[in-house]
């Protein structure tokens, strides 16, 4: 009896190891793939809006960065943020191999598609400071290597209104090393600071969201013109204010805990009845109709799990 309690014992913790790896594998590649397929949306979505022709049925995201370059940034119109979730522009840094279309916002559905535009922050080109966020190890890690940054690499960002290039600037107090790192609530970071400069935020260290990474640019080209903002009195700050806005799609759904939690369960029932059927009818058959029912349903216990989690 105490064997075979162990026995059952043992099965348990290797299924639920095989789950937790199969959740590591979810965030770091199943992430990276709904990424991908949000950036194809938004490659399309910018292109539409800017009047870039596909090329063979559909527009590449560097023939969009192309097109986009070839506007002359001191005769193009002022230009407003998008609606939250729509495109801004694409992001180019050579350094670290990236390219990205940009998304209007930083909440965790929009930093599920790319990288992030600080609302409230000048649009990347315009007079100000143009503050990014970005994914380090999930959802394609679009920032994942900004902390090989080094003074006077390029940062390049086309939008609608032209290609602008900033040259990154060392951290304060340093010479040679352009990142640095702040607490959640040191939202300063995200202010004017007297020049025309992009600012880039991501999680620090690694798998953690305990600091942000910081990098900062200086506009080397023209500045483009932004459209004219209604004035309004601000509220004043708090602390939790100051972490909300600097959370970088950081915070969970505490709802979609009790969604997963329900999609592994009916995972759990269907396998435990294949289990059982198995014992009175061919197992083959019964197997290879409820692997892929359990398979989805576990799929979608990780989606909401991630949907929980807070994002790195």
């Amino acid at each position: 009896m105490f064997g075979r309690i162990l026995g059952a014992i043992g099965k348990t913790l290797i299924v639920a190891g095989l789950l937790v790896l199969g959740f590591v594998g979810y965030q770091l590649w199943g992430t990276s793939l709904a990424e991908s397929n949000a950036q194809a949306e938004l490659t399309k979505t910018l292109a539409g809006d800017s009047g870039v022709e596909a090329s063979g049925g559909k527009v590449l995201v560097q023939q969009l960065a192309e097109e986009l370059s070839a506007v002359d940034a001191t005769t193009a119109p002022p230009t407003a943020p998008p609606p939250e979730g729509d495109p801004v522009g694409v992001i180019t840094i050579p350094k670290i191999g990236l390219q990205r279309v940009i998304v209007e916002g930083v909440a965790k559905p929009d930093l599920k598609k790319g990288p992030g535009h600080y609302p409230g922050t000048p649009l990347p080109g315009q007079a100000g400071n143009s503050a990014i966020a970005g994914h380090r190890t999930t959802y394609g890690a679009p920032f994942n290597r900004i902390d090989e940054l080094v003074p006077g690499d390029e940062i390049k960002v086309a939008t609608p209104q032209g290609e602008f290039t900033y040259l990154v600037i060392p951290a304060p107090g340093q010479t040679t090393q352009a990142w640095y790192t702040v607490s959640p609530a040191q939202v300063e970071v995200l202010a004017n600071m007297g020049d025309n400069r992009i600012t880039l935020t991501a999680c620090h260290p690694k798998y953690s969201a305990k600091q942000r990474i910081v990098v900062h640019g200086v506009l080397k080209t023209p500045t483009a013109a932004a459209a004219p903002v209604v004035a309004t009195a601000p509220s004043p700050p708090t602390p939790d204010k100051a972490s909300a806005q600097f959370d970088e799609g950081q915070a969970g759904d505490s709802k979609a805990l009790t969604t997963s939690l329900l999609f592994g369960a009916a995972a759990a029932a269907v396998a435990l009845a294949a289990w059982l059927l198995g014992k009175f009818l061919r197992k083959w058959p019964i197997y290879v109709l409820a692997t892929p029912a359990i398979l989805v349903l576990i799929w979608f216990g990780y989606v909401y799990m991630d949907r929980y989690l807070p994002t790195l």
